[in-house]
């Protein structure tokens, strides 16, 4: 194996370390293929940079983190041949190109491991959404930015197959998917080599990738502009009749969604779910539950002590639009 150990004795080194290149869970970021979730070109650029702080867990990243362990147990137990090691914290690079990075959950080997290369990696993942985008378990049809993550891993540490046990939350019923390096998976690579390099070349030469509509691209624009000046920025005008025509193409698709949407309620009136005639699809469902929320009127009237104590303060970055004459006359 060419792949490298990256030796990282703090957190504050391991992250360090991570910095210096592109790793399998950046990558699908990186081809713009990411989920909204992840990272944003834009804010992946500025975490690299040292600009923006690691980013946190979601929900899901916890939920997969901690049954991670649970579910490399779980394929170890039903393939007895493999040997599976690892603790999902070795950081490897690749041995020519040591900006290619990769921390696979676990290695796989073919025997009890001694001091020899492992056959594949092993990356687990759960849903618990939708396994819409699935294959059947031992097929290679896994969800796009995960292929493009176990690709990495499987190019980094220079093995030619891949274990992915998916975790479904529905049925708590493991499924297994098998990638193999095969022509099509190479030719991915080298496209993928490419972005990852020119990439790192933006980050090199200070040139920011483009703003896109992704959500932490606008959190990334919010920590690095904390504070406010009370001066004037002259804008593009190019970028001014843009942002005008989204904000009124933005307030029509809302009206016409809650017309929509009072029409579908008048007809289906007391009733719960929606089929289509024609076809006898589901359109929508109707559901009527109690909506609790604390009164914070009553909470500060009746126990201000524990209304301060429980209150937080952060800072709320908006951009409100201005009036324009046609709005000021209707």
């Amino acid at each position: 194996m060419t792949a490298v150990l990256i030796e990282t004795a703090t957190e504050a080194e391991w992250l360090a370390a991570r910095r210096k290149g592109v790793t399998a869970s950046e990558i699908a970021c990186v081809m713009g293929i990411a989920p909204a979730e992840w990272d944003s070109p834009y804010s992946l650029y500025h975490r690299k940079l040292g600009n923006l702080p690691p980013k946190e867990d979601s929900d899901a990243m916890e939920r997969g983190r901690i049954l991670e362990p649970y579910i490399a147990d779980r394929f170890q137990a039903s393939h007895p041949d493999l040997y599976v090691t690892g603790d999902g914290r070795g950081l490897w690079r690749h041995g020519e190109r040591p900006w290619q990075l990769a921390t696979p959950d676990r290695l796989v080997h073919d025997r009890y491991p001694v001091s020899y290369d492992p056959l594949a990696v092993l990356e687990a993942k759960t849903d618990a959404g939708g396994d819409d985008d699935w294959g059947d378990e031992g097929t290679d049809q896994i969800p796009v930015h995960y292929r493009c993550q176990v690709l990495w891993q499987m190019d980094v540490l220079g093995v030619a197959r891949a274990y992915v046990p998916m975790l479904p939350m529905r049925s708590w019923k493991l499924r297994v998917y098998e990638l193999e390096l095969d022509d099509q998976a190479r030719a991915d690579l080298r496209l993928m080599r490419s972005e990852a390099r020119d990439f790192l070349a933006c980050i090199e030469r200070r040139i920011e990738p483009d703003v896109d509509w992704r959500p932490q691209t606008t959190a990334a624009l919010k920590h690095l502009n904390p504070g406010i000046e009370q001066r004037d920025v002259t804008v593009r005008r190019q970028l001014a009749v843009s942002y005008r025509a989204a904000v009124r193409r933005a307030a029509e698709a809302g009206q016409r969604k809650e017309l929509m949407t009072n029409r579908m309620l008048a007809a289906i009136g007391t009733g719960r779910r929606a089929i289509e005639a024609d076809t006898g699809e589901l359109v929508a469902t109707r559901s009527v539950y109690p909506n609790r929320r604390i009164d914070t009127k009553t909470l500060r009237a009746g126990y201000p002590g524990a209304a301060a104590a429980c209150t937080v303060t952060k800072n709320v970055t908006k951009l409100l639009p201005a009036k324009t004459e046609k709005d000021t006359a209707s």
